[in-house]
């Protein structure tokens, strides 16, 4: 099970360490035409960039999470640590 190890949180977008060596891209910027209740906070950049680390997900205060599993599925692999 992958699990997150480090975040930057760019504009609507993070990348993430995982425990698999590699680093990716995850772009969030379609939260910006959601409706979700949940994703509405997320619009405002000053709350985007309070995202955290937790149990090996990324959560922001409100409970939003996104797993490392996601980020691997959905996310563009940037780097990737020599074997």
């Amino acid at each position: 099970m992958k699990k997150v190890l480090n975040i930057k949180v760019l504009e609507h977008t993070l990348e993430c360490e995982l425990s698999d060596g590699k680093i990716y891209q995850y772009d969030m910027s379609d939260l910006l035409f959601s409706e979700a209740e949940m994703e509405q906070e997320l619009k405002n950049p000053v709350f985007f960039k309070k995202a955290f680390i937790e149990l090996g997900a990324v959560a922001w205060p409100n409970g939003y999470e996104i797993h490392a599993e996601t980020i691997a599925r959905d996310g563009k692999v940037i780097s990737e640590k020599a074997s």
